[in-house]
């Protein structure tokens, strides 16, 4: 049993179906530009605003957390901070029944919407899983974004793996994993770069209407990870998509990830 619901929001819009037409534009109803409240070498959007015109909804929270990590889990029930998240605003306020999150440091080279409507069917969420890179299992090869599901080892059976195949982050796993409830592994979850999610199903499951962590927050190893976990346990599923046919994430970072970009203009190779 997770720790904390919240009492429910009635300003949450009910979800309604969204037709895809199988047309790249038609996929798209509503673009919900959410900009960070501290922007990183000065950067501004308005060119991209202006071009979206009235297809954009845009949002800059005045409460701005960041990678912080609140202390307790159930200040996540409180408006202003919740909405201070990564994608919450438009995760409560879209109409329409699915939700597609993607990163401003993706490059498209192909229509992603279709593979991963068809993908999502019966599933919470669809997107790449894993941070495999990371993860004990993944270098002892014995778990993968395809076997993820079935491979769930006990909190002892962790400790040894972990031990023989320390990953990058590994001095945090004892501060992150759940000794009654290892599974999924730390560094698991959907990441959040192209995903796209049945907000039918997720908003029942996630704050302020269920008991999952926001997926935005940045509980456990990284943001996304605890909402995944939290999913998880409570007997929901996610399908594993793999993207590379049609996006690439941080195509413009030196190091491949997005996040040390955000503080080293250095690890941006020019366009």
């Amino acid at each position: 049993m997770l720790p904390y619901r919240c009492m429910a929001n009635r300003t949450i819009q009910r979800s309604h179906y969204f037709r895809f037409s199988g047309i790249r534009g038609e996929h798209i109803a509503k673009i919900w530009f959410i900009e960070e409240r501290k922007q990183p070498f000065g950067a501004e959007f308005t060119v991209i605003r202006n071009y979206l015109g009235d297809r954009v909804r845009y949002y800059r929270p005045p409460i701005w957390l960041g990678s912080a990590q609140l202390p307790w889990r159930g200040l996540h029930c409180f408006r202003p901070l919740r909405w201070s998240l990564r994608y919450q605003y438009a995760w409560e306020k879209s109409r329409q029944r699915y939700l597609y999150i993607t990163h401003n440091d993706v490059l498209y080279t192909g229509n992603i919407l279709a593979p991963m409507l068809d993908r999502l069917q019966g599933h919470l969420a669809a997107g790449p899983v894993g941070q495999c890179w990371n993860c004990s299992a993944s270098a002892a090869g014995i778990c993968s974004p395809s076997s993820f599901m079935s491979y769930r080892p006990t909190y002892s059976e962790w400790l040894r793996l972990s031990s023989q195949y320390p990953g990058a982050r590994a001095d945090r796993y004892p501060q992150v994993v759940d000794p009654d409830q290892p599974w999924p592994l730390p560094e698991c979850r959907v990441n959040e770069w192209t995903l796209l999610v049945d907000l039918l199903k997720a908003r029942a499951a996630t704050m302020p209407l269920g008991d999952a962590v926001p997926i935005g927050a940045s509980f456990g190893m990284d943001t996304g990870t605890q909402w995944f976990h939290d999913v998880m346990n409570a007997g929901h599923h996610i399908a594993h998509v793999d993207t590379f046919a049609y996006a690439r994430h941080a195509w413009a970072s030196s190091t491949g990830g997005g996040f040390p970009a955000l503080s080293d203009r250095k690890g941006v190779r020019p366009w």
